[in-house]
């Protein structure tokens, strides 16, 4: 069973550290969608020489995560526009499932017990979510039942896939949630909803209900998707309404 990773920024273990730190500064505040990455820019930032940029910037073409740029013959961001939402989403939700599914058969009494100490973490820090602290207890939920599937694959694609989600559900500018749900009363009833959904996987889980815990988690990670895909649907009206002005 791999090690418990309990920190908010991913840890990419299995990931060599240079790959490490071109994966946090490309999904940083740092580069918006659809930017074109210059390799020798980011290598002057992480200060390193570009064979090793060049590298990883190759590896993360290879796993889909960047594109080439035709036009610049460089790579950029994807733009994460609606349908890449929506593919995003469905990555996530081929791995999360199947992880569920595999921890009923996989799991123990102690990964239950850390499974609801950390339901408890986000109860008690509802009134300050969305925080740093809310969102690494959110992460800490679903990499713990995907490390319980005990499946190594699931594991190490995992990691690069929640740094993505991390940098697109609430770092970009349309997806932020600037708000703490003590301060806005429909932010407050997701919080919690999503507190209570999490302790129903938990149930499910101790139950080895397959069927019920993927159903479950099924509605989970869709009403998270469903959040993003309307705000960006929404700022890309706003755009579109400007520009005919």
């Amino acid at each position: 069973m791999p090690k418990r990773r309990r920190i908010f920024e991913p840890r990419i273990d299995r990931t060599p550290p240079n790959l490490q730190k071109l994966v946090r500064l490309i999904f940083s505040e740092a580069f918006l969608p659809g930017e074109r990455l210059v390799e020798r820019d980011l290598a002057a930032k992480l200060k390193l020489s570009r064979i090793p940029v060049r590298e990883g910037l190759q590896k993360l073409v290879s796993k889909g995560i960047l594109l080439k740029d035709e036009v610049n013959r460089g790579l950029r961001l994807r733009d994460y526009g609606p349908a890449e939402v929506t593919h995003l989403h469905e990555y996530r939700e081929a791995i999360e499932l199947a992880a569920a599914r595999a921890a009923c058969h996989n799991r123990s009494a102690t990964d239950l017990v850390q499974l609801d100490l950390i339901c408890d973490g986000m109860e008690a820090e509802a009134p300050n979510a969305p925080s740093a602290r809310w969102l690494e207890l959110d992460w800490q939920f679903h990499q713990t039942i995907v490390e319980t599937s005990g499946n190594e694959r699931f594991v190490n694609d995992f990691d690069l896939l929640m740094i993505e989600c991390n940098y697109v559900f609430y770092r970009l500018p349309d997806t932020m949630i600037p708000a703490k749900s003590s301060e806005n009363p429909l932010l407050s009833t997701l919080v919690h909803g999503v507190v209570d959904a999490h302790r129903s996987i938990v149930k499910l889980i101790a139950a080895r209900d397959t069927n019920g815990v993927v159903e479950a988690m099924r509605l989970h990670l869709a009403g998270l998707s469903n959040r993003v895909h309307r705000d960006l649907v929404k700022s890309q009206l706003a755009k579109d309404q400007a520009a005919r002005k």
